[in-house]
């Protein structure tokens, strides 16, 4: 869930219900489960939390020019060599033989008065043309350049890139005019058992690509080494992508303990888990909306967090090589509870497949268009994330998303909102992952639900007019 109160309180949240359950058939809370014996590989600890190496620059006749276009990765400087200037004095050897034909043959002095002459041209012409190329190359400043647009796809986001340091550049223009209606990317919904996604597809009229889920999360058991919820999504149940938030650890661990690779077991238990249901390939959301203080696995140190994920994805890896590692982002939160900027979690390329965004109509709900782009281009916004994972290569999801009951904080019945979200879906359309809608009536969460039953009339029928099947076929 992505609520964003500095009141923690006060913050409605969009959880599962996994969260305090028990799963069916699953062993008391409390339990452990056995440890594996796989070796891994152990991610170095990181030392300090210093902001990322400034960008390799090279100087040439005092002009400073940078080595690239894309953003280095968060956490470390750009990769790739620079290419050396040439050198030299710019004389001409030898001199002109003859004379002009006609012309009196100069005496001595005037030859060498000549020569000087030439020469002087010479060199004046040659730092004219230094100064040109100067010019030129000095036109590249060096700072990070927005994403140019796919020739082979739709026009990328209008987010701006997060620099090095994770503040983001100034964002393009937004694209005049809403994307045409239907649906042209994997799209689902939260799908915990005994929730029935069965009912989503028969309201949209067509099947989902996704199911989010949720297993419990009270010990490393439920965490790692139970079955449920993925014996209810085997392949042979429900073809679509399965995607799966998972914590860091339990409420009684932490990351200190996660970073020295104690936990490591555990993960190699959970590929193993995967595999076993028919999952491998599996989406795995590992300690998803670390920005926020509604869950216990936020950052207390950041690098110490860094080294966290990092552990968990390598363990899950090496017995699920096909999983995808997704590192997710609350929308709405600029800071970490630690006061770090959002970005200095990204644990680094080699560990993360997919960047996402959690986010929900509210802290201020998106009444207008141009609430909902002044929110979407903050360094947590949805915009800068889908244009943090172009950047980085990576591919764009946004596993959570839906409306906020109406109160202080949430938009209510607000079709504007689902409008903008897919908008902001087809302007990303050539690496979206997937995306979720995410479907809740309870009264302690953000009741976002559009149907059984649709407390957002308006909304449910604007979803319908712009992802359901009638849409999508007509596109």
């Amino acid at each position: 869930m992505a609520g964003s109160s500095t009141d923690e309180a006060d913050a409605p949240r969009a959880h599962d219900s996994a969260a305090d359950a028990t799963a069916p058939g699953a062993p008391a809370s409390g339990t452990e489960g056995p440890a594996a014996t796989l070796p891994l590989p152990v991610p170095a600890m990181e030392s300090d939390d210093a902001p990322p190496e400034a960008d390799a620059v090279s100087t040439i006749g005092g002009a400073v020019t940078g080595t690239g276009d894309e953003p280095a990765p968060v956490g470390g400087p750009r990769a790739g060599a620079e290419a050396g200037a040439g050198s030299g004095n710019g004389r001409r050897k030898g001199r002109r033989r003859g004379t002009h034909r006609g012309a009196t043959k100069p005496t001595r002095p005037r030859r060498r008065r000549r020569r000087s002459i030439i020469g002087a041209a010479a060199a004046g012409m040659v730092v004219v043309l230094g100064v040109l190329g100067l010019v030129a190359l000095a036109s590249d400043d060096g700072r990070p350049q927005a994403p140019k647009p796919s020739t082979a796809g739709p026009r990328p986001d209008t987010g701006p890139v997060p620099d090095p340091a994770g503040q983001p550049a100034a964002p393009e223009p937004t694209p005049p005019g809403p994307a045409a209606p239907g649906v042209r990317w994997p799209t689902g919904t939260n799908a915990n058992p005994p929730l029935d996604i069965r009912a989503w597809e028969a309201w949209t009229g067509r099947p989902t690509d996704v199911a989010t889920v949720f297993t419990v999360r009270n010990n490393w058991q439920h965490i790692a080494y139970s079955d449920w919820p993925f014996a209810d999504y085997r392949p042979e149940v429900y073809a679509g992508q399965l995607s799966v938030a998972q914590p860091l650890f339990p409420q009684s661990g932490d990351e200190r303990t996660c970073a020295r690779g104690h936990y490591d077991q555990h993960w190699a238990a959970f590929g193993q888990t995967l595999t076993r249901n028919g999952r491998p390939d599996a989406i795995v959301r590992l300690g998803w909306e670390y920005n926020g203080n509604w869950f216990w696995w936020y950052p207390r140190d950041t690098a110490t967090w860094r080294t966290c994920f990092q552990h968990a994805a390598t363990a899950i890896r090496s017995t699920a090589p096909g999983v995808r590692i997704e590192f997710n982002v609350s929308a709405h939160r600029d800071r970490m509870p630690n006061g770090d900027d959002v970005w200095a979690a990204y644990p680094g390329d080699e560990f993360v497949d997919i960047v996402s965004s959690d986010t929900y109509d509210s802290y201020p709900p998106s009444l207008t268009p141009e609430l909902f782009e002044q929110q979407c281009i903050v360094p947590s916004g949805t915009c800068t994330v889908a244009a943090f994972a172009r950047a980085h290569g990576k591919q764009f999801a946004v596993p959570e998303w839906g409306l906020v009951r109406a109160d202080r904080h949430g938009g209510g019945d607000n079709p504007l909102y689902i409008e903008k979200m897919h908008d902001l879906f087809e302007r990303n359309r050539d690496i979206l992952a997937y995306e979720a809608y995410f479907n809740a009536a309870e009264a302690t969460n953000v009741r976002s639900s559009l149907i059984n039953p649709p407390l957002h009339p308006n909304a449910a029928q604007r979803y319908l007019e712009l992802f359901g099947a009638t849409a999508t076929n007509r596109a």
